[in-house]
């Protein structure tokens, strides 16, 4: 009996406070206010701010020169979700072939895409090239990039 009791007041406790509502939306009842759909993600400038179109980037000719001879550059984990062997750099101008050699003395032969910025800029390398080198996928790793053998 005294447990009934108990149990009665926290139950009128609770529905006083109103804070549970078992017919709500969360529930599947049909008693709350509808869910509302979901809004943009897209962010809305701030009031006074001045906004501008970005101009696309132009695109790379197929006739632009080849990475030729040797450089070193900086190189960090590209975006994992694309496959391959390639490393991303501002060194070349053009899609093309060329051995990289890690610290290690590793080397593997990658695709070189062509990415804006100056040549002293760094570099993204796949994870496929990374593992292949035995490179650690959190550090910074500094590449020797060759022309390919043959």
């Amino acid at each position: 009996m005294r447990m009934t009791v108990i149990s009665l007041a926290s139950i009128s406790l609770l529905a006083a406070c109103n804070g549970l509502q078992l017919n709500s939306s969360i529930l599947n009842g049909s008693g709350g206010p509808a869910a509302a759909a979901p809004q943009d993600p897209v962010l809305q400038p701030a009031p006074g701010v001045d906004v501008a179109e970005a101009e696309p980037l132009a695109p790379t000719s197929p006739s632009a020169p080849s990475f030729r001879g040797s450089a070193t550059t900086v190189a960090s984990l590209g975006d994992p979700s694309l496959p391959g062997m390639w490393m991303e750099t501002p060194l070349v101008a053009a899609e093309q072939q060329a051995l990289i050699r890690s610290s290690r003395n590793t080397q593997v032969v990658v695709t070189l895409k062509p990415i804006p910025g100056a040549s002293s800029g760094g570099s993204r390398l796949s994870i496929g090239a990374m593992r292949a080198l035995g490179l650690p996928l959190t550090e910074l790793a500094e590449v020797q990039v060759l022309p390919p053998a043959g």
